[in-house]
């Protein structure tokens, strides 16, 4: 019997961002051996963790209350 994998929901964006920053980012995924959507992904994943761990991003606490997520 196969394992099932846990399913993630993803959505999807459009960004806009100039010429240079996107010959970078293309040129870093070229080296990362990846395409260029997955590297901003993960970039996008990584800096989300970061503004969490920093208190930046808030969530409402059960009686609606903001707070920080630690």
């Amino acid at each position: 019997m196969k394992a099932r994998r846990k399913s993630v929901v993803t959505k999807r964006i459009s960004v806009s961002i100039p010429d240079l920053t996107h010959e970078k980012l293309q040129k870093w995924a070229d080296i990362e051996g990846t395409s260029l959507a997955d590297l901003a992904s993960y970039l996008l994943r990584r800096d989300v963790e970061i503004a969490e761990e920093q208190g930046k991003i808030k969530y409402p606490d059960e009686n609606g209350n903001k707070k920080s997520q630690s």
